[in-house]
């Protein structure tokens, strides 16, 4: 499933949408001429891994911001359309360029893990392939927290990031386009 990792201000806009199966504006966000309808602030990174992971069951792209109050998971919605403030109604909207999508699996049958050459290295890397494509191993962590933080970054200066999401632990890797097995 892919997901914006939204963790800096400037990276959306806040804006209210409105979707064709409600009559009520609704929180949202536009980023990449897309729209996103806030859906839940939970407290900790671990909580908003999971519901993203339920969401992505469900074939649904996620964005996820930082709040005060931990973190603000918005769900994709592709028919929204901008709905300005009603004492503004020419209000518009300026476009907003996000951050690389993050992928995140939970599904140990979805990627294997192998050996990979990389131009810029002599020795091989530990890595794994999904979706016939590669990523080295770039971090591992018990840590929600830091691994997000960490993808969120990489993912703002155009890094492609794979986070693999297991019971105990988080790796993040980073896509190798360059990268042959070894």
């Amino acid at each position: 499933m892919s997901c914006k990792l939204l963790f800096d201000r400037d990276l959306y806009t806040p804006c209210h949408i409105q979707v064709p199966d409600s009559d009520y504006r609704l929180s949202g966000l536009y980023v990449d001429n897309q729209f996103y309808s806030f859906l839940k602030v939970v407290p900790e990174a671990r909580k908003a891994v999971d519901i993203m992971l339920r969401l992505g069951k469900h074939d649904h792209t996620v964005a996820l911001t930082q709040t005060r109050r931990g973190y603000a998971v918005w769900g994709h919605e592709p028919d929204a359309r901008y709905a300005p403030p009603a004492r503004k109604p020419g209000y518009g909207i300026k476009p907003v360029f996000g951050p690389q999508p993050s992928l995140l699996v939970a599904d140990e049958n979805a990627y294997q893990t192998c050996r990979l050459q990389v131009p810029d290295v002599t020795k091989p890397l530990m890595a794994l392939t999904y979706n016939n494509r590669y990523y080295s191993f770039f971090k591992q962590d018990i840590d929600a927290n830091k691994i997000l933080d960490i993808a969120a970054k990489l993912a703002r200066r155009g890094d492609e990031t794979l986070m693999v999401i297991e019971p105990a632990m988080y790796t993040l890797a980073l896509l190798e386009p360059n990268g042959r097995l070894a």
